[in-house]
């Protein structure tokens, strides 16, 4: 997963930031044109800070000897956190021995292991051009709002769908334990996931009460319906030796294959949600109209000032009044935001039908 956000982390520093998730590995990487005016100023390190209760409080996760050290020639730079999680957040600072003391810079802009996906969803540049097109993005100063802050409305509107619809829209990683009937591991082991659409199973194994695993199945013997999320065991030839057979010559011993019941015998895990760059158009659409909500309630309010419904100017007998639909209960955008609204809501019924369904498993 990756995204792309502008920060700025010492003065003429504007690099950008990107990160990729792989599994519990995040792939951080900046690169800044300015680093060179970064060293003369007399920072020679870049230090990465995480997060893991929501951006609340960060500790560097940089050790003395992983800082990566300032090279005028590389203004691309990368760090791997390989204990990293989808929720913790992560930013950059500047360090170097200034004054002979040692200085940091002002933080980067934060961003989510998880956020990091938009960029294959939904890129800023994208909701601006397709939903806020012809909306004025600066206040009276010129100054525009930040790109991370689109980037926190688009994060916002995905995982508002993701409980709207119940399935999972960004790629996540599930453990799941599932209980065991007799009739269905009769009919191969069969279970319901309870997350899809699935994008990949890592492992299926049976785990006893006591805690000791019995059995791992064989990637090669698992039969997945991703749509679905039914997982099913179907024994190849040639991988049955790499499996630990119970006492009775069957796939569970015969003291639990006999019983019809018994509780979180099986745990999986597997990745759900839908392939980097493959989220369906529809949805991408639902997602961009609700993320410009937040924008346009900022933007609403700037056009005349917040609650301001006229506006007059008088010079010498002559007058100018500027008129808006804002008042305490309507925005400049609230037209468009009240036809996005529409839409969402025709489309809601329809996206949960397709991909969410009914689901049920009749035995």
């Amino acid at each position: 997963m990756s995204n792309q956000l502008q920060v700025s982390l010492a003065e003429g520093a504007n690099p950008s930031i990107n990160a990729e998730r792989f599994g519990t590995v995040i792939r951080l990487t900046t690169t800044d044109d300015n680093v060179a005016q970064v060293i003369r100023a007399g920072y020679t390190h870049l230090i990465v800070e995480r997060s893991t209760d929501g951006g609340i409080a960060y500790v560097e996760v940089t050790s003395p000897s992983e800082r990566v050290r300032l090279e005028a020639s590389k203004p691309s730079m990368e760090y791997f956190d390989r204990r990293g999680d989808p929720s913790y957040f992560y930013r950059f600072r500047y360090m170097g021995v200034i004054g002979g003391q040692c200085e940091l810079t002002q933080p980067s802009v934060e961003i989510e292991g998880t956020g990091l996906a938009i960029r294959d969803l939904l890129t800023v540049a994208q909701l601006k051009a397709r939903y806020l097109f012809g909306v004025n993005t600066r206040d009276d100063r010129g100054n525009e709002l930040s790109d991370a802050t689109f980037a926190h409305y688009i994060l916002t509107a995905i995982r508002w769908l993701e409980h709207e619809l119940d399935i999972p829209i960004l790629p996540t990683v599930f453990v799941e334990n599932h209980d065991y009937y007799r009739a269905d591991f009769g009919a191969y082991a069969f279970l319901k996931l309870d997350n899809a659409p699935v994008l990949s199973v890592e492992e299926f194994r049976v785990q006893y009460p006591s805690g000791q695993n019995v059995i791992v199945w064989p990637n090669e013997w698992l039969r997945v319906n991703a749509a679905e999320g039914h997982i099913q065991v179907v024994p190849t030839a040639g991988t049955l030796s790499e499996v630990l057979i119970g006492t009775g010559g069957g796939f569970l011993p015969a003291l639990y294959g006999g019983l019809p019941y018994l509780p979180q015998l099986f745990q999986v895990s597997y990745t759900a949600g839908f392939a980097l760059g493959k989220v369906p158009r529809n949805i991408v659409d639902v997602i961009g109209m609700f993320a410009s909500f937040g924008p346009f309630n900022i933007f609403g309010d700037l056009i005349a000032g917040a609650g301001i419904a006229t506006l007059s100017l008088s010079l010498d007998g002559l007058s100018q009044s500027i008129g808006t639909t804002s008042s305490a209960t309507n925005s400049g955008y609230g037209a468009r935001v009240l036809q996005y609204l529409k839409q969402i809501k025709l489309q809601i019924p329809v996206l949960r039908r397709y991909y969410k369904g009914q689901r049920m498993v009749v035995g």
